[in-house]
């Protein structure tokens, strides 16, 4: 009997994915996203709110979760930028997992992201001016330096 509850108790306990508690505008933008892949219900996800850009504007990290999301590598993490509207969709990455961590450093004026990347570890996810990286298991690795000045949003 105990051995079931280990296996179930997971699943009931999930307030961090509640998505009333998400801003309105980053549900339509999620919703949005799903629709143009195909899907029509929104998937369980993760989220964390924070300015990536120095806009002073709290952008969104979600992770998608769930079969059509996830696989064996990870999960599906997209990132949003906030405007005055809401959001827009900045770049979506494949096999993610957390904990995500968000570095003070910056590339084209956007903070460097660090996933964890199975196989491999802690990767920094950098922006290159467009987006940030498709593949977390093809970036480099980061230095225990970079993961201790970095701030976790997801773990």
């Amino acid at each position: 009997m105990r051995r079931l509850w280990v296996l179930v108790l997971p699943c009931l306990i999930a307030p961090t994915l509640r998505a009333q508690d998400a801003p309105p505008g980053l549900l339509a933008a999620l919703q949005s996203y799903v629709e143009k892949n195909g899907q029509k219900e929104r998937p369980l996800f993760r989220y964390a709110l924070t300015d990536l850009d120095g806009d002073g504007r709290a952008d969104a990290i979600v992770l998608l979760l769930g079969g059509y999301w996830c696989g064996s590598g990870g999960c599906n993490m997209l990132v949003f930028r906030a405007t005055k509207d809401g959001f827009t969709l900045v770049s979506g990455s494949t096999i993610t997992n957390e904990p995500v961590r968000v570095s003070p450093e910056k590339a084209h004026g956007w903070r460097t992201l660090i996933v964890f990347a199975k196989g491999k570890g802690d990767v920094l996810m950098r922006f290159n001016g467009t987006r940030y990286p498709l593949n977390p298991s093809t970036q480099a690795k980061a230095t225990p330096a970079q993961v201790n000045a970095a701030q976790v949003v997801m773990k």
